[in-house]
C-alpha cells in the first residue's frame, strides 16, 4: 500500500514551527510522506500541488485559499486543523459544502481552559479585586467572600471544554447548568456534572438565576454577537460574565455598557473581537474586569497535547476507522 502524502501549511510563527517539527518526528513512526510550508507564498511556487491525501493547517490567513485549491483535486481525503475553532475556513461556502472530512484538536485545550475557568470564578467569588486594592492602599479591610456551594454557573456551549469545566466546578460544590444547541446529544459523562442540560432556546429563563455565565460558544453565523444588551439585561446585577470561547460571540459595545452601568457585576475576558486588544480599549480601564490576552490555555505543554490529539486522529485515518474530532460543517464545530 502506498504511503499517504500530507501537506502542512503553517504561519511561520513559533507554534507553527513546533507542529512542523512534530509532524516530521511522526513521519517514520506512522509511515507517511510530508511536505511542510510556512506561508501561502511558498505554496504558490509548489510543484505538483494536487498530489496530497491530507492537508494539515495552522494558518487561517492563507489556509482558505490553499484548502479550496486542494479541494479541486480528486486526491484529497482529509483536512486537519491544529486549532479548535474552524470558523475561518467554514465561512467560505466552497469549503463548507465540501464532503472531505475536517477534523480539529478541540479536546487538546479542555483541561488547561478548565483550570483557568476555575481560577476566574474564584477570582471573583473570593473578592480578589477587593483584597488586592486594599493591600496596595495599605488598608486592613475584611469582607465576606462567596461560598461556591451556594453559587450557580450557567455554561453556554456545553461541549468538550464545558464538560471539563463542569467537572472541576461541580467538584467545588457549584450547581452547574449546561446549555447547548442539541441537548439530546450530550454524552452521559457530561450529564454527570450538570444538574441539567437545556436547549439554547431556554436561555432567557435560565440567565436570571445564574451567578456566573460562562460563554464557550463556537463562532458561527448564529452565534455572532449572541450575548447582547438583551441577554446581559436578563442577568442579575451580581452576576459575572466569562468569555473563554470566541470574541465575536458577544457584542462588546453592549458588554461595556452593562459593566459600566452596573447591570452586571463583572467580567473575565480571554478573547476579543480584535486581537491584540487595542491599547485604547475601555476594557483595560474597568476595575470590574479581569482580562487576559488569549492566554488561558497557554501552558508549556499546550502544543504537545495538540500533537497527541492529532496522532490519535491520524492513527484512525491510517487504519480506515471513523474519524475522531470530526467537525460538523453545518453546525460549524
Amino acid at each position: 500500500m502506498a504511503q499517504s502524502r500530507f501537506l502542512f501549511l503553517g504561519a511561520g510563527n513559533a507554534p507553527s514551527k513546533f507542529f512542523e517539527k512534530a509532524l516530521r518526528r511522526l513521519q517514520s513512526q506512522h509511515k507517511f510522506q510530508l511536505d511542510a510550508l510556512q506561508s501561502g507564498d511558498a505554496y504558490g511556487v509548489l510543484q505538483n500541488k494536487h498530489a496530497y491525501d491530507g492537508l494539515c493547517l495552522y494558518n487561517s490567513k492563507d489556509g482558505v485559499n490553499v484548502l479550496k485549491d486542494q479541494l479541486a483535486s480528486q486526491q484529497l481525503k482529509w483536512v486537519h486543523c491544529f486549532t479548535a475553532g474552524v470558523d475561518a475556513y467554514l465561512r467560505d461556502p466552497v469549503v463548507k459544502a465540501s464532503q472531505i472530512p475536517l477534523t480539529n484538536v478541540k479536546s487538546a485545550y479542555s483541561e488547561h481552559l478548565a483550570q483557568f475557568v476555575v481560577f476566574a470564578v474564584l477570582f471573583f467569588a473570593k473578592k480578589a479585586i477587593h483584597f488586592q486594592t486594599s493591600q496596595r492602599a495599605r488598608l486592613w479591610a475584611p469582607t465576606f467572600v462567596d461560598d461556591l456551594a451556594e453559587q450557580t454557573i450557567l455554561i453556554v456551549g456545553y461541549g468538550d471544554i464545558g464538560t471539563a469545566c463542569a467537572k472541576k466546578l461541580h467538584g467545588l460544590g457549584m450547581k452547574v447548568v449546561g446549555v447547548k444547541a442539541r441537548p439530546e446529544s450530550t454524552p452521559e459523562l457530561s450529564r454527570q456534572y450538570a444538574q441539567d442540560v437545556h436547549a439554547i432556546g431556554q436561555l432567557d429563563s435560565l440567565l436570571p438565576a445564574a451567578d456566573y455565565v460562562l460563554n464557550l460558544l463556537p463562532l458561527t453565523p448564529a452565534t455572532q454577537d449572541f450575548f447582547d444588551a438583551r441577554l446581559f439585561g436578563l442577568m442579575k446585577p451580581t452576576a459575572v460574565y466569562l468569555n473563554f470561547g470566541r470574541g465575536p460571540t458577544n457584542n462588546e459595545v453592549d458588554l461595556l455598557a452593562s459593566l459600566k452601568n452596573g447591570q452586571i457585576a463583572g467580567a473575565v475576558m480571554d478573547v476579543f473581537r480584535k486581537e491584540p486588544l487595542p491599547a485604547d480599549s475601555e476594557f483595560y480601564g474597568l476595575e470590574n474586569v479581569f482580562l487576559t490576552p488569549h492566554s488561558a490555555d497557554d501552558t508549556a505543554n499546550t502544543h504537545d497535547n495538540a500533537v497527541r490529539v492529532f496522532e490519535q486522529v491520524l492513527q484512525r485515518y491510517l487504519e480506515g476507522k471513523p474519524f475522531l474530532n470530526l467537525v460538523d460543517k453545518d453546525l460549524g464545530y
